[in-house]
């Protein structure tokens, strides 16, 4: 008889025998990697979902070729699911068979208490090298700096700011910069310099404001890519990559509840394409998509687009030659529908999806070669990005309408959109656009946030600009920054930061008989006056100003040896105190 050990969130798995129980005890489960899937990892683990872990009973996992597989049962923090891990890897190109004694599976005949899936035949992964982002951060054409954080900070303008826009703080990352904030007047608020960081903002985990991102980073010769969350502190407290052993990929991280997120990852898979025109052993990019436990690290849910997208709906040229995986899909969103079941953007497909969570069978396509709907007056898109269901029932997406290279312009403007669906009668109805003033093209990448007031803000992608709709489509508000680079998203939203006290820059000159101090503290937003201790040996009391933006010059009587800044709030409490510095020195 199978044991599970049921203390501990890890439950440790006996291939052992099982009594018989009757039909009608059984439960219907989703498992994950989903029934006949031809292209798992051969790396993966197997997901249970829709059963509580001491109740998942005995499991048997047995490959084509590589045999019986022992392994453990770890369960999901949720308790709604476990995780089969398998002591070892799984052969490539092998047929998986995965029984349970007492369940049976979605996707499969009823009744049936096993399903099969295959893993794929990998191109051998080579890594590239890849220009390393500055340090300092790459020069942009225009830049804002300080005495007391002497960087080259990618300029922001603020266009246009009318009454109604929000007064949240703007979050952008361009590429060969790094991550940044500023607040709604173009001030900064952060920016950590030398990291190529995508998707940058605000979002809840565990309840708690956090900030979010991809990360790309070359080590030595190889590059690696993950997903971080940092603390209101801006330390990062968490930093996972996508399950099952694929590439984490830059273009979806969000939280999909108190302590799950989606990301999507990606291996290349080799594939006879020459029914279509192409090799018989190309390199075809596999994009998947899951949510993770980020308690236990688990895959709670998977699908990918290889074995339920076919490859001849893209609108890619499919290749002649090897060059490069191909890409025939881009996922670039993930959403949860009001039903449970999931909603995916493809920029390649020009299509948008809803996938039976429980199956990953497509329910709906909507646009592209093969679409369900008849699309209503004015959404016409293609290449889009960033597919959204809000709470009042309205959907949206960034509309790009271009995609440069071989494909073909569609549209004259980017446009974010919100629209209704109608699944019932498989039709759209268009409720707003929502266009640049300037009426650019902006061919990749853009998002389009809807704000709790309702206001729109949208991304632009490789057009440098941010920019607040209202509800009807009126430009309320605009920024533009200055860098090499373009930032994936932006976003807005209101954001307290409380970094270290190490994170205070200090910088004091002679001035004729007098001083002048400079103080700046990156990331922060609650100090609003700094107090100037001053002196020799001893520090005394110098006098206090208010803060004055990201940095404050503060004039001094006399010259003294030494300096300590000390920030304080609203109330007068201590938030932080510099470091010493000397008269004529920069201290960071």
């Amino acid at each position: 008889m199978s044991r599970l050990a049921t203390t501990g969130i890890t439950l440790f798995f006996f291939a052992l025998g099982v009594a018989f129980v009757p039909a009608a005890q059984a439960k219907k489960i989703a498992a994950y990697p989903s029934p006949n899937l031809r292209v798992a990892s051969n790396e993966t683990t197997i997901s249970f979902r829709g059963v509580k872990p001491s109740a998942l009973g005995r499991v048997i996992v047995r490959g084509s070729r590589s045999g019986r597989h022992g392994g453990r049962i770890r369960a999901h923090s949720d308790r709604q699911g476990a995780s089969f891990i398998p002591k070892r890897n799984f052969f490539f190109k092998e047929r998986v068979t995965v029984t349970l004694k007492k369940h049976t599976f979605y996707g499969v005949k009823p009744g049936k208490r096993s399903y099969s899936f295959s893993t794929g035949l990998l191109r051998p992964k080579g890594w590239r090298d890849e220009p390393q982002v500055p340090p300092q951060g790459a020069t942009p054409p225009e830049w804002t700096t300080y005495k007391s954080f002497p960087l080259k900070v990618p300029k922001a303008t603020v266009n246009i700011d009318k009454p109604g826009a929000t007064d949240g703080d703007i979050f952008y990352a361009p590429r060969t910069n790094g991550p940044i904030i500023v607040d709604s007047t173009g001030e900064l608020i952060y920016y950590r310099p030398g990291q190529r960081v995508t998707d940058f903002r605000k979002q809840f985990y565990l309840g708690k404001p956090v900030l979010t991102w991809w990360r790309r980073a070359q080590v030595g010769q190889y590059v690696e890519s993950n997903y971080a969350i940092a603390n209101s502190s801006y330390k990062v407290i968490k930093r996972f990559e996508s399950g099952n052993g694929y590439t984490s990929d830059p273009h979806e991280f969000s939280m999909a509840s108190r302590d799950t997120a989606f990301v999507n990852g990606f291996r290349t898979v080799v594939m006879d394409l020459s029914a279509y025109g192409g090799l018989k052993q190309t390199p075809v990019m596999d994009n998947v998509a899951q949510e993770l436990d980020l308690r236990t690290g688990q895959v709670i849910w998977e699908w990918h687009s290889l074995g339920n997208i076919r490859v001849p709906e893209t609108y890619m040229p499919i290749p002649k030659k090897i060059t490069r995986p191909f890409d025939y899909f881009h996922l670039n969103s993930i959403e949860r529908d009001k039903d449970g079941n999931m909603l995916l953007s493809a920029r390649h497909t020009r299509a948008l999806y809803k996938v039976n969570r429980l199956t990953g069978k497509v329910m709906w396509r909507m646009g592209g070669k093969e679409s369900d709907f008849k699309l209503g007056k004015g959404m016409n898109f293609a290449y889009q990005h960033d597919f959204r269901r809000h709470p009042d029932g309205t959907y949206s997406i960034l509309d790009n309408g271009a995609a440069g290279g071989p494909l073909k312009t569609v549209s004259k403007v980017t446009k974010g959109q919100i629209f209704r669906i109608n699944e019932k009668t498989k039709t759209t109805r268009l409720i707003q656009n929502y266009i640049h003033p300037t009426r650019f093209l902006a061919p990749s990448q853009g998002n389009t946030q809807v704000l709790p007031n309702g206001n729109v803000f949208v991304g632009w992608g490789p057009r440098k600009n941010c920019t607040e709709f209202a509800p009807d489509g009126e430009t309320l508000y605009d920024i533009e920054y200055s860098a090499v680079a373009v930032t994936y998203r932006c976003y807005r939203d209101p954001w307290t930061g409380s970094p270290a006290a190490s994170a205070i820059g200090v910088k004091s000159e002679k001035s004729g008989s007098a001083s002048r101090v400079w103080v700046s503290w990156n990331g922060d937003t609650r100090v609003r006056t700094w107090r100037v201790l001053a002196g020799g040996a001893n520090l005394a009391f110098a006098g206090e100003v208010p803060r004055d933006g990201f940095e404050t010059v503060i004039p001094v009587t006399g010259q003294p040896a030494r300096f300590r800044l000390v920030g304080l709030d609203a109330n007068g409490k201590v938030l932080g105190r510099s470091k010493i510095n000397q008269l004529g020195k920069l201290t960071r």
